[in-house]
């Protein structure tokens, strides 16, 4: 049977180092801290349940071996310091080189296995945040038909920001209908599913089984979903990269038919639209016959922005397609993330901003083409820096100390002079 196995997603951790910034103060290093690795697995667990939830698609139980197997994929990438779907054999932690072959070692039967994971994150939050934003994940985590996942969690003690989180996901019914006896009986019959690759199963029953989630999930299934809030308003990289010429562009909106209803789905139209109603036109649509990795199947269809959104902004989307003849129109709304603190925006390669001791300010610099995002950077030890996104610094001068300060990254450079709270 096909194996579906989404790409690799890397994200920028918080590493604020390796630049420099014009200052003869101290610098300081931040390493991520260590994980609560039960509650990470749980949380993200909660968390991508949560979304599903919301958008109306049946949730996902835990599976013991699904969440061992993930947690051996998990080591495995950390002791190995590797980022990758394929294990090598006699390389430590090695237990299977692919997701059901890993699988199938901790024991779940069924070969209908797919898998997301990402590496050097602080948390399941922003891991199942970022897996969300990356197209091919976040098809992953709402397929119709999974009802379960095992979460993995590892990190280096000696080195924090080596961290990976794993997702298994599978079928509890197709799972369970491979620890039945083998079908022996008249009529058409599927193999090669289990892990008796010669096991055989009723087609009628693996149908069922294939479908048993499905009908509880909606017909379509929007993301952003409509009403929701704090959408990243960017995105960035994926591996394989939906969008190799670009290295910043808006939050992708999909949608994907649940082909329990659908059997030939036509798109006639896909639409974003700002809050003032002015259509987003710059833009690139994604079908299975436009995707450059060929990962889409024919129900699903991915709208990329080319341009990063804005803050703090209601979008609305649209699609039509056809429905046995019929045509069919969906209007969603969704908002982007909120600043909880002053947003500044930058918008030449230099410039200069006045920030206020002890208090916090999101100094956005806005993208200046499609590969303008911001590097590493240095920075003096009496003020905090942490990335919000990768066009996005969080910067809080410590109160009552410090001096005027440079920062420089990539082809930016931003002056901070700092005064006495009002």
């Amino acid at each position: 049977m096909k194996q579906k196995i989404p790409g690799i997603v890397f994200f920028l951790t918080v590493m604020l180092y390796g630049g420099f910034f014009s200052s003869d103060h101290p610098v300081i290093e931040r390493t991520q801290p260590a994980l609560d690795r039960a509650y990470e697995k749980n949380e993200a667990l909660t968390l991508v349940n949560e979304i599903r939830d919301k958008m109306g698609m049946n949730t996902l139980d835990a599976n013991e071996q699904l969440a061992a197997a993930a947690q051996a994929h998990a080591e495995y990438l950390v002791q190995n310091h590797v980022s990758t779907h394929t294990e090598i054999r006699g390389l430590p932690g090695f237990t299977g080189v692919h997701p059901v072959d890993r699988a199938f070692h901790a024991g779940y039967l069924s070969s209908q296995v797919t898998e997301n994971l990402s590496t050097q994150q602080q948390s399941a939050k922003s891991s199942v945040d970022g897996l969300f934003s990356a197209i091919y994940h976040r098809f992953g985590f709402l397929d119709v038909g999974i009802d379960e996942m095992g979460v993995g969690v590892a990190q280096d003690s000696a080195d924090t920001k080596n961290s990976a989180f794993v997702y298994n996901m599978g079928n509890s019914a197709l799972n369970a209908l491979c620890r039945e006896p083998s079908f022996t009986g008249y009529g058409k019959y599927m193999y090669r599913v289990c892990k008796d690759p010669e096991h055989r199963i009723e087609a009628k029953r693996f149908k069922k089984a294939q479908n048993s989630s499905k009908w509880l999930n909606p017909k379509t299934i929007f993301y952003p979903y409509d009403g929701q809030e704090d959408v990243p308003p960017a995105f960035y990289r994926e591996t394989p990269d939906p969008l190799p010429d670009f290295d910043v562009s808006g939050f992708p909106v999909s949608i994907s038919f649940n082909d329990y209803f659908f059997h030939d789905v036509k798109l006639r139209a896909f639409k974003l639209y700002e809050s003032n109603g002015k259509e987003i036109v710059y833009k690139r649509i994604l079908s299975q016959k436009s995707d450059p990795n060929r990962h889409f199947t024919p129900y699903e269809f991915a709208l990329f922005p080319l341009e990063r959104l804005a803050y703090d902004t209601w979008y609305r989307a649209s699609v039509v397609y056809l429905d046995k003849g019929r045509e069919v129109t969906k209007i969603w709304t969704f908002h982007t993330r909120k600043p909880v603190e002053k947003l500044i925006r930058i918008t030449q390669k230099e410039a200069t901003v006045t920030l206020e001791r002890g208090r916090g300010y999101w100094v956005y610099f806005v993208p200046l083409d499609a590969h303008d995002t911001l590097g590493t950077i240095l920075f003096p030890e009496d003020v905090d820096i942490t990335f919000v996104d990768n066009n996005t610094l969080r910067i809080m001068p410590f109160e009552n100390r410090g001096r005027d300060f440079t920062i420089k990254s990539g082809n930016r450079t931003l002056h901070v002079k700092l005064k006495d709270p009002q």
